[in-house]
C-alpha cells in the first residue's frame, strides 16, 4: 500500500486521502466505520476525506443508506479525469509561461550517438541567423531535414564534410537544400557546430560515425558567446583546408539585416560585387550606428574565389562618400568597424 499511496500523493491527493482511497478500492465499498478501522483515522475525519475524494471524482458516497456506504469509481475513469484535469493544467500554465533565457552557460556532458544527434538538430531547430557545422560525411543525411527547415527560415548554413574512409563521392543534390555552401575534407574531421554566435556543440567524430569508442563524450553549451566563438575559429580553420563541393546562389536581395556573413555571403556570389549597396548594422561602443556605401572589396573565406588574406578573416571595404572603410564582424580586430547584421541592395 505504501508505492501506491506516495504516487498518489504525486498526483495530489494528501498523505490522508491517498491512504483513504485506496481502502475504497480494496474492498469496493465500505462504511465509514470500516473506513476508519482501516486506516486508523478518526471517523469524522474520515466524512472529510471522503467527500474530498468526491470532488475529485474518485468515490461515490450513497448517503440514502444506513450506514452510507462509500463506493470506489472504477479506476481507469478515475484515472482518465485526473489525466483529462492534468492535460487542462498544463495547456493552461503553457499559456501563461514566459521564456527566459538563463544568463548563464548551460552545458551538458554528452555521451550517446542519439542524444548527439538530438542536440545538433535541435541547434539548428533554435537558430534564426545562421549554422556552421563540421560532420562525418555519413553523418549529414539525418540532419538534412532540420537543416533544410533553417534554410528555408532565412538561416545562413555552412557544412564542412569529413570523407575519411567513405567510399565514393557525397551525394551533393541530397543535401543541398539544407546549406549555402558545401566543403569536404579528406580527414577525420571533429564534430562542431554553432549557431547565433551563443550555442555550440563539439565531439569526438567517433559519437556521431563507425565505432564509438569508450571514454569519448560531446560538449553542448549555451549561453556561451565565448565559448561559441572558440568553436567557429576552430571550425574556420577545417573550413580553409576543405575543397568547396557546392554553392548555392547568390539570395534575392533585397536582404534585410541578415547576419554579417549571410550578407557576405551574397556579396561574395553576386554576379557584379560592385553595384551593391550594403548597410552595416555595427555594434555598440563605435562612433556610429550604421555605415552605408559601395562594395569596393571582399576579404572573406566562405566561398570560392577566396579573398581573405587569413583564415578566418571576413570582412569587407565600402566606399562611404568617397572614403573606403574596412568592416568586420563580431569580433574583428584588423578591420577598421565591427558589425553583426548587413543589409543589402542593389545600387539605384
Amino acid at each position: 500500500m505504501a508505492e501506491t499511496v506516495a504516487q498518489l500523493a504525486r498526483f495530489g491527493l494528501s498523505e490522508t486521502e491517498a491512504r483513504t482511497y485506496v481502502a475504497v478500492l480494496e474492498r469496493g465499498s465500505a462504511t465509514i466505520a470500516e473506513l476508519s478501522t482501516a486506516t486508523d483515522i478518526s471517523t469524522g475525519y474520515v466524512y472529510d476525506l471522503v467527500e474530498s475524494l468526491e470532488d475529485r471524482g474518485l468515490v461515490v458516497v450513497d448517503d440514502h443508506r444506513t450506514p452510507t456506504r462509500v463506493r470506489a469509481v472504477d479506476p481507469e475513469s478515475a484515472i482518465e479525469s485526473m489525466t483529462e484535469e492534468l492535460s487542462e493544467l498544463a495547456t493552461d500554465l503553457a499559456e501563461r509561461h514566459t521564456e527566459a533565457e538563463p544568463d548563464y552557460p548551460a552545458v551538458e556532458l554528452v555521451r550517446t550517438r542519439e542524444t548527439l544527434y538530438d542536440r545538433l538538430e535541435r541547434l539548428v531547430e533554435n537558430a534564426s541567423q545562421e549554422v556552421f557545422l563540421s560532420v562525418p560525411a555519413p553523418a549529414i543525411g539525418r540532419l538534412t531535414p532540420a537543416l533544410e527547415r533553417a534554410v528555408r527560415r532565412g538561416v545562413f548554413v555552412a557544412v564542412l564534410l569529413g570523407t575519411a574512409g567513405v567510399d565514393g563521392p557525397v551525394d551533393v543534390e541530397r543535401i543541398a537544400g539544407g546549406t549555402h555552401v558545401v566543403r569536404t575534407w579528406e580527414a577525420t574531421v571533429a564534430s562542431l557546430a554553432a549557431a547565433d554566435g551563443r550555442v555550440s556543440i563539439t565531439s569526438d567524430s567517433s559519437l556521431l560515425h563507425g565505432q564509438h569508442r569508450e571514454g569519448e563524450y560531446g560538449l553542448a553549451i549555451e549561453q556561451s558567446p565565448k565559448n561559441a566563438t572558440a568553436i567557429l575559429s576552430q571550425w574556420s580553420n577545417f573550413w580553409a583546408a576543405g575543397q568547396q563541393i557546392y554553392r548555392a546562389d547568390c539570395p534575392s536581395l533585397p536582404l534585410e539585416t541578415v547576419s554579417f556573413r549571410h550578407g557576405l555571403f551574397a556579396i561574395a556570389t553576386h554576379d557584379d560585387p560592385h553595384s551593391l549597396a550594403v548597410t552595416a548594422h555595427l555594434l555598440p561602443e563605435q562612433d556610429r550606428e550604421t555605415l552605408t556605401g559601395r562594395v569596393v572589396e571582399t576579404k572573406q573565406g566562405l566561398v570560392d574565389p577566396v579573398t581573405a588574406e587569413f583564415t578566418g578573416q571576413n570582412g569587407l571595404v565600402l566606399d562611404v562618400d568617397g572614403t573606403n572603410h574596412s568592416v568586420g564582424g563580431s569580433g574583428a580586430y584588423t578591420e577598421a568597424f565591427a558589425a553583426d547584421r548587413l543589409s543589402v541592395r542593389e545600387r539605384e
